[in-house]
């Protein structure tokens, strides 16, 4: 994401729950035209966080669709667990004019399906973050980036401004949209805008384009691949060495908030466990374009939460703030801390106040930890201290 991650702590659930059936948020997308090429045959072999080749992609053996008119479907982002794959998939897809695509949404964090040219990407971009009306202490997301335009569902290609707002979370939904015009119309995630883009070629109406199952093989291939290498960029991280001498004969753990991939996010601690001696140290670090935050609720209920929904009264969807209880760092009281303390990092990541926290345990205890930004992911750990 631009200056914050969206994230979805507020909407409950868990990774482990059932997704309900998808809705459709329908409203519909636009930017550019030009050229249209073929549509590919085969997805290219990935590069892996590590620089090592992932396993290639290929497709089912490549089939055309008939002559009718055809609905196509595209994986908007997909999470499953802590993964969270932030890409269009397939991110290039060739229809006719007078065939549909429906997007379908789903994600720890949400996603948007947005036609806009980049002089309007650059605006939206420029305000991504508002004051809160009702609270101006905390931020919620410009309404043009998060609610849903009142544009239809048949996109024109003349450069208006289509998007589906944020969707896909807690619960999958879909996105729909008819194409009546000739052109090469690129979209973007306005949730992911640096790494979710994807381009349809509108072509003739008697074009031979790609089939409708074709491109769900071809996506689902995608994403399985996506899976496969966030799997691998935690495996590596988790290899890494944690635990460094410190002074004294005590010790300094590493705690990655967070994995960042090419193709989305691992929204884990690593790792997620502890065992340490009182006086050891452990620096949790994030520097990487999702932010996090690291809570220790103490004796509280509950700990504050991470993001709050906003609906909008004019039925276009909703929005979120940015809990400012959860924005703001909570550091230890001089007298220092025990299992009972609140505690927290506040946000931590690029264009947030902080990379790293670093905190001494000195006491005894069980120390439950979490990110409230991602619940949904079951992002959360635990220090033992003896």
């Amino acid at each position: 994401m631009v200056a914050v991650t969206l994230a979805v702590a507020a909407c409950g659930g868990s990774s482990g729950s059932k997704t309900p059936q998808p809705t459709d948020a329908n409203t519909a997308s636009v930017a550019s035209t030009s050229a249209a090429s073929q549509p590919p045959a085969t997805v290219a072999g990935s590069k892996s966080p590590a620089g090592t080749a992932a396993t290639p992609v290929t497709t089912a053996a490549l089939s055309y669709a008939g002559a009718a008119p055809a609905t196509f479907g595209v994986l908007a982002g997909h999470a499953t667990g802590a993964f969270d794959i932030e890409r269009f998939m397939p991110a290039d897809i060739h229809v006719r004019e007078g065939d549909t695509i429906v997007w379908t949404a789903q994600g720890i964090e949400g996603h948007t399906i947005s036609f806009t040219t980049e002089a309007q990407l650059r605006t939206l971009l420029a305000s991504y973050l508002q004051p809160d009306p009702a609270d101006p202490a905390q931020n919620i997301f410009n309404p043009d980036v998060a609610l849903r335009t009142q544009t239809g569902a048949s996109f024109p290609g003349d450069g208006t401004y289509f998007n589906s707002g944020f969707i896909g979370v807690p619960a999958e939904q879909t996105y729909t949209l008819s194409f009546t015009k000739r052109g090469l119309y690129q979209y973007v995630c306005l949730v992911h805008p640096f790494t979710m883009r994807g381009t349809v070629s509108v072509d003739a109406p008697g074009a031979q384009v790609e089939s409708a199952e074709s491109v769900a093989t071809r996506g689902k291939a995608e994403l399985t691949t996506y899976i496969d290498e966030e799997t691998r960029a935690v495996a590596q991280a988790s290899a890494e060495p944690h635990a460094l001498p410190s002074t004294n004969g005590s010790t300094l753990h590493r705690v990655n908030v967070g994995i960042t991939t090419p193709y989305g996010q691992a929204a884990t601690f690593v790792p997620p466990a502890l065992d340490i001696k009182a006086g050891d140290e452990v620096i949790f670090e994030n520097d990487d374009r999702d932010f996090h935050n690291v809570v220790f609720k103490g004796d509280r209920a509950e700990a504050p939460p991470g993001i709050g929904i906003i609906v909008d009264p004019g039925g276009r969807g909703i929005n979120f703030s940015l809990d400012k209880q959860s924005s703001v760092g909570v550091d230890p009281p001089p007298g220092g801390f025990d299992e009972h303390t609140f505690l927290s990092s506040g946000s931590l990541g690029i264009l947030q106040p902080r990379l790293t926290w670093r905190l001494k345990f000195d006491k005894p205890g069980t120390y439950a930890f979490a990110c409230t930004i991602h619940v949904l992911a079951g992002m959360a750990g635990v220090i033992t201290v003896r």
